[in-house]
């Protein structure tokens, strides 16, 4: 067993839970939703669990992340090699956790160890050895428990076998990216962990999220260069335009010159041509008068 590095985070309060799902609120909740709340969180319920009793051991279990090193849920991830972001919430990293039958503790970090077998709900001591505390999680497996962990194992053994799948290296365990990106993991990692049904499920499950991923990225590439010709040809209608506007402003221009210029003309000929024959027929006037 093996120690981890310290994530940033460091120690910090568990995170809030679902809308509703509060301490205020947990006896408010129908029992369906809270018997399937605490599940998620790891606790085993029985479905004839009086409803008080639900809400003190899912009180109990929201106490408990709150208490427990959030370096320590890391390095369970990080031993049992779940896709996580390294931001994830208390909450979200119980209920990954409690999906996790592993029994084989190897690399696992002491508080790794410790903080496991406080949420399979094993009451641990401040002094009790990581070793201890690993064995008395063995022992508190059930028959069937144990049963349907080595039937998963056999039946991944045997479907990876039958598929071809070649077991694929581990290497050092790297934290998702933050902006949402996935980490494949083997398929008979997922059927040890998950079961047939449920390995295979989340398995096609990712096929189809990576098939939906790429086929959107192919709509925002087309969407990209629809808009891109859409721009082109906006800005070409735009030169024109502006081409046509600038020809008429000349035209309109060159017409408003034209008419000036004939303007003056014809004023200047008519002050030529009008002017010199008033003083005649000012002078031939008195001319006729004297007669």
């Amino acid at each position: 067993m093996s120690g981890s590095p310290r994530s940033d985070g460091g120690k910090s309060a568990g995170a809030p839970p679902p809308a509703g799902v509060t301490k205020v609120g947990l006896s408010d909740l129908p029992r369906d939703e809270l018997l399937c709340y605490g599940r998620e969180l790891g606790l085993k319920l029985d479905g004839d669990t009086p409803q008080g009793e639900l809400v003190r051991r899912v009180r109990e279990r929201q106490e408990l992340l709150v208490q427990i090193d959030r370096d320590a849920l890391l390095d369970i991830v990080m031993w049992a090699r779940i896709p996580m972001r390294r931001s994830a919430a208390k909450e979200h990293l119980a209920r990954e956790i409690a999906r996790i039958g592993r029994m084989d503790f190897d690399g696992l970090s002491p508080r790794g160890v410790r903080a496991l077998a406080q949420l399979r709900g094993l009451s641990v001591a401040p002094d009790e050895s990581p070793e201890a505390v690993a064995r008395r999680m063995k022992k508190s497996e059930t028959m069937r428990e144990w049963l349907d962990r080595k039937r998963r194992g056999v039946v991944s053994s045997m479907l990876t076998r039958y598929l071809g799948v070649e077991a694929e290296p581990e290497g050092e365990y790297q934290f998702l990216p933050e902006d949402g990106a996935t980490r494949p993991t083997s398929l008979k990692k997922d059927i040890e962990e998950h079961g047939l049904v449920s390995g295979l499920a989340q398995r096609l499950r990712g096929a189809a999220d990576d098939y939906v991923r790429t086929k959107l990225d192919e709509i925002e590439v087309r969407i990209d260069r629809k808009l891109d010709e859409i721009d082109r040809r906006l800005s070409e209608w735009r030169d024109r335009e502006v081409a046509n506007r600038l020809k008429i402003i000349r035209i309109t221009l060159t017409a408003s010159v034209l008419v000036a210029a004939l303007s003056l003309v014809y004023k200047y000929t008519v002050s030529q041509v009008i002017e010199p024959e008033a003083p005649a027929a000012t002078a031939s006037a008195p001319a006729e008068a004297g007669e």
